[in-house]
């Protein structure tokens, strides 16, 4: 009887839940909730809702002294030099043999080891050295320094060696010779203004360096100085740049329906899309911009200027980042022939009623490359690839 029981009770409650479980299960409990406060998912795409967008391109006047990478050659948009300056430690009696002509330089050779390619790692790379003989220095040179900057005419390099993993060539020995004489009398020889590395017009390529390699405090750039005294010592001695910059001459793009961006030179841009049809009070989930890559127009490095930077922009006359979120940064990361990522935050101040002013977007890598990478624009003929913006968000029903 007892185990009859149990079974009456098994299949009771088995059918109790098949009759539960065939109801719409997004129906229970609804009559608990008010119709105005029920929350839905909505979405707005600028594509499929084909609402105005702007997009432009401008250029910001960089500081070339921001970066740690150092860039030298041409191509067919694009001249990069670099500037160094050195100062050799050396204790003020050996300095006194320097001026003396009893402490010897020996030789001089420069190592540098390429880290960036742009361009055919096969195509050529040549360039002179110069003695700079006006005083700059990293801090405020600009694209309005190089004007003034002058140096002597005549090459004082020899010996190169280039290949994909090295650099070298040699100084000549009154070059760092002058350099000492310097540091121990300056009226015995002309100031230290360092060098000035020029590409020739045979260079066909831009490649980088590091100063010094960034995870290490192993040395990548280095000048190898052998200074002698006849029968007494000799000495080997390495030092880095004090100084260090690179900077780009060229023309930007010419003006199309392009949106361009290019490293060395600041050439950004500002993205606008005009959001008014979008409801108030609502709660931006994701906001995901996308941009599509023209690769007809496109020369990218390697390592690959394969992420932008998109900021908040305060105002897009002046093009300042004045607010105090202007200095968060959202990468949009590339992905086959697209650069994406999520500006949902950005969204969701402009509905909460800050001024939509657009996005500042530039390269990740702008101080340290010199690759043009050009997305198409606004006003494209085919709306299919111009930026979207595929916004999800909450709304009460």
């Amino acid at each position: 009887m007892i185990r009859f029981l149990r079974l009456a009770f098994y299949l009771f409650a088995v059918t109790i839940l098949i009759i539960s479980c065939s109801q719409d299960p997004t129906s229970v409990g609804s009559e608990l909730i008010s119709q105005n406060e029920k929350i839905v998912f909505q979405e707005l795409d600028s594509y499929q809702a084909n609402i105005f967008q702007k997009s432009v391109n401008y250029q910001d006047k960089i500081k070339f002294g921001l970066s740690n990478v150092v860039l030298i050659g041409k191509n067919s948009y694009a001249e990069s030099s670099i500037l160094m300056r050195y100062r050799i430690y050396m204790p003020d009696t050996l300095l006194a043999l320097v001026k003396s002509g009893q402490y010897i330089v020996k030789s001089a050779t420069m190592q540098m080891i390429p880290r960036y390619l742009l361009g055919d790692k096969t195509a050529a790379l040549d360039f002179s050295v110069y003695q700079v003989r006006s005083d700059w220095s990293p801090v405020g040179f600009d694209r309005d320094s190089i004007p003034s900057l002058s140096y002597d005419p005549v090459d004082v390099s020899s010996g190169f060696t280039v290949n994909d993993t090295l650099i070298k060539f040699n100084l000549k020995n009154e070059v760092v010779t002058q350099w000492l004489k310097y540091s121990a009398d300056s009226n015995s020889a002309p100031k230290n203004f360092g060098l000035l590395l020029k590409p020739k017009p045979s260079t066909k390529k831009i490649v980088g360096f590091y100063t010094a390699e960034p995870s290490s405090s192993k040395n990548e750039t280095v000048l190898s100085v052998v200074l002698e005294r006849p029968s007494i010592r000799k000495d080997t001695v390495g030092v880095s740049p004090f100084f260090h910059i690179y900077y780009l001459t060229g023309q930007v793009p010419q003006q199309n329906s392009n949106l361009t961006f290019q490293g060395g030179i600041g050439l950004k841009g500002n993205l606008f899309f005009d959001l008014s049809t979008l409801p108030k009070n609502i709660i931006v989930n994701k906001a995901f911009l996308e941009l599509n890559v023209d690769t007809t127009s496109t020369l990218d490095g390697n390592p690959s200027s394969d992420s932008l930077y998109a900021q908040f922009l305060a105002d897009s006359t002046t093009k300042k980042l004045t607010r105090k979120d202007s200095t968060v940064v959202t990468v949009l990361s590339k992905k086959d022939k697209i650069y994406t990522g999520d500006v949902a935050w950005m969204v969701q101040k402009w509905q909460n009623g800050v001024s939509n002013q657009g996005i500042l977007l530039s390269l990740w890598d702008e101080y340290s490359s010199a690759a043009r990478i050009a997305f198409y624009g606004s006003k494209d003929q085919n709306k299919a690839i111009r930026p979207k913006l595929k916004i999800i968000y909450m709304q009460k029903k």
